[in-house]
């Protein structure tokens, strides 16, 4: 176990390895080595300390993919303040209640690049937020209320350096780093208190376990407000002395598509929705991907047949599939580079060397053998609580320190484990449990669908019914008879969906999760609809 804070570790890696590449965004044209980047991290942390930030003080950040993100976080980080990370697409009260949750003295903001909608009235937010005593912006233009970006970087000039090595000598491995928030899809987002012991450790056995090394150069264009960015990616990436490449402001695929040859990526990282983006996309060429033989598949169940055609066609030889949650400090298990393809295609790994991991009665609480299917919990770096939160703390992480993941899984003899589906996504039809994870896989064998996704809605009379909404690739055609032909070949009668439907897209979270309890909502209303027309 590594004791030590993110600050240190990455101060001496910027010494170590200072001519070296750390970061590159090419949509902006920014491009810092180690040296350079850890220079600006030091001038906005004494900004930071200028203007008041102190040790456990929250500074939430609110931004697309851009450079001043990472500047932001590991200013932060030097000062011994907590991040909040924001979704950008958020509502302004989706982005009230989080920094009024957490309490945030200091919010960034870039506003160049949001989403088209109403002007955030940032006079209003500050009267609403009584914590909230600056803000900081990184667009163009700044105004009464709110503080350059520009001039944080200047206000820290008298800043001695000792004052700086004063505050960064402050910060222990166990205390905060990072409060994120949950997506809060069954109600309140949560915030999750991550501590630099749990992200050092999970950032360095997960880059050993993937291989990765300081001459890689990693991919990223997964959102940075998420931890799959911040800390899968980015974070780790930076740990380990190795390039971050970012292609674009926002997920753009033929941006990534470009960038990847153009910057020699060895590692690419992406939920399966991405991928399957990427490699449909009209631009996409295999003999481009020639270096990239590394990454992760994460964020949602990868398809058995993506899988296949990212090992076998793509050739990126080394890809994992890994499985994590927020509150665990990212990954819990993974996939090894060297597993057969078997492996790689039909489950989320082994747990990784600093977690337990074992499958229980979701009633009982009893660990189940080895095949049986169960509630997955793992213990090891889990987070230190969900902030202001005690009850849904204590829901969460048992008097033994098992943090409860609500995913149903199975454990094979040798420890390999494969996700079954959520519990509250388990569809109960005439007393019999539906995995909707097993028929996707069955949906995916037909070669022109891209993407498939199977739920339940509430059913007119009573009880539940299931759905199956499926994206056809590119110009692929294919009547819905031959899909529910396949089905029923496949998957017995108790089993399958009543309701096929094809769709040109899916609702997504801002971290390119399908949002399973909007498709219910939509087809209760659909289905229920069609019912009343035929009555």
């Amino acid at each position: 176990m590594v004791k030590d804070t993110i600050g240190k570790i990455l101060q001496k890696t910027a010494q170590d390895r200072g001519r070296q590449e750390a970061f590159v965004h090419t949509e902006v044209g920014v491009r810092y080595n180690y040296d350079l980047l850890w220079w600006d991290v030091e001038r906005f942390a004494r900004g930071l300390m200028k203007a008041g930030i102190e040790k456990g003080d929250r500074v939430a950040l609110r931004a697309a993919n851009i450079p001043e993100w990472i500047v932001a976080f590991l200013g932060t980080i030097a000062v011994g303040g907590i991040t909040v990370p924001v979704n950008p697409d958020s509502t302004e009260e989706e982005m009230r209640y989080i920094l009024f949750q957490s309490e945030s003295k200091c919010l960034i903001l870039d506003t160049d690049t949001e989403i088209p909608g109403p002007v955030l009235d940032i006079r209003q937010l500050r009267e609403d937020v009584g914590s909230l005593a600056f803000i900081i912006t990184t667009s163009r233009i700044a105004d009464a209320d709110t503080i350059h970006w520009k001039r944080v970087m200047d206000m820290g000039r008298n800043v001695e350096d000792a004052a700086l090595t004063q505050r960064a000598d402050a910060v222990f491995p166990e205390d905060p780093v990072a409060i994120m928030y949950t997506s809060g899809t069954t109600g309140k987002p949560k915030g999750v208190v991550l501590d630099h012991l749990g992200l050092v450790n999970k950032s360095l056995v997960s880059t050993a376990r993937q291989g990765i090394v300081a001459e890689d150069r990693l991919c990223l264009f997964f959102p940075l407000f998420h931890m799959f960015g911040n800390t899968c990616i980015a974070l780790a990436g930076l740990l380990k002395g190795a390039t971050l490449v970012a292609p674009c402001i926002r997920f753009d695929p033929a941006a990534v598509l470009k960038a990847i040859p153009a910057e020699k990526c060895t590692a690419i990282y992406g939920s399966p929705s991405m991928m399957i983006a990427l490699v449909d996309h009209p631009a996409f060429n295999g003999a481009d991907w020639a270096s990239v033989k590394k990454g992760i598949i994460g964020g949602a169940p990868c398809p058995v047949e993506l899988m296949r055609r990212l090992v076998e066609d793509v050739g990126i030889s080394d890809i994992t599939v890994a499985y994590g949650i927020t509150e665990t400090a990212s990954w819990i298990t993974m996939t090894r580079p060297a597993d057969p393809i078997e492996r790689r295609v039909s489950t989320i790994g082994v747990p990784l060397e600093c977690n337990e991991v074992r499958i229980v009665d979701p009633k009982s609480g009893a660990v189940l053998e080895p095949g049986d299917i169960g509630e997955l919990c793992t213990r090891g770096f889990v987070m230190k609580e969900y902030y202001h939160m005690p009850a849904a703390t204590a829901a969460a992480v048992d008097p033994d320190g098992w943090f409860h993941t609500g995913d149903l899984g199975v454990m094979d003899e040798d420890g390999y484990v494969k996700i079954t589906g959520r519990l509250k996504d388990v569809i109960t039809r005439n007393g019999v449990d539906i995995y909707p994870v097993e028929i996707e896989e069955v949906l995916y064998e037909i070669p022109e669908i891209s993407e498939a996704q199977v739920f339940g809605f509430p059913a007119s009379g009573g009880g539940q019914e299931v759905a199956a909404w499926i994206r056809l690739k590119e110009g692929a055609v294919l009547p819905i008879h031959e899909v529910e032909g396949h089905v029923r070949n496949r998957v017995e009668p108790r089993r399958r969906p009543q309701y096929y439907k094809f769709v040109s897209g899916f609702p997504m979270t801002g971290s390119g999760k399908i949002q399973k309890f909007k498709l219910s909502r939509l087809a209760q209303e659909e289905y229920r609809k069609k019912e009343s027309h035929e009555v």
